[in-house]
């Protein structure tokens, strides 16, 4: 499908979900849950972002997979089935907004906790994206320690059950 309009890459999601969704065990038994608790899904076009989240989080023992943009963050969500989603709000074609929809449309990916991301979110917008399914907005830059705090409530898990991170990464 050739992409040139925010509508476009709506109307693609959902073509994607339909092919996933056909394609995919319906109660999602093949996945190990054990691991899947480790596994974080960043998706954000910059990539220093990313890698900087890959770094600390990983030091918390969590496993950061990264996508460059929405469409490949919302192909690889089906795939991995990760315990949260740490999602951009700002990025091409597909923006965030438009992301966490396809989710939460989708039956197999709907309960996965989203966590938006952005720079340039307002009051306004960050209200309706808590209404309309993210499990929390937070602002650049981010604040480790709370989302660390977020994923360790999402995943069950407690600061004691993972090992200390060495020196703070800048990001």
């Amino acid at each position: 499908m050739d992409i040139q309009t925010k509508n476009d890459a709506r109307k693609y999601l959902f073509e994607l979900a339909g092919e996933y969704s056909s394609s995919a065990k319906a109660d999602l038994s093949y996945l190990d849950i054990s691991e899947r608790e480790k596994v974080v899904l960043s998706i954000d076009d910059e990539q220093d972002i990313s890698h900087g989240i890959h770094l600390r989080l990983a030091g918390h023992g969590y496993d950061v997979r990264t996508a460059k943009h929405g469409l490949d963050g919302y192909r690889m969500a089906f795939s991995l089935h990760p315990v949260a989603i740490l999602l951009d709000y700002n990025m091409p074609f597909v923006d965030g907004e438009q992301v966490l929809l396809g989710l939460r449309e989708n039956p197999l990916l709907a309960a996965i906790p989203v966590i938006l991301i952005s720079g340039k979110v307002d009051d306004r917008t960050e209200a309706r994206l808590l209404k309309i399914g993210a499990y929390a907005v937070m602002r650049k830059p981010i604040e480790f320690e709370r989302l660390v705090l977020l994923l360790d409530e999402i995943s069950g898990r407690h600061q004691e059950d993972h090992p200390a991170a060495e020196e703070p990464l800048p990001v």
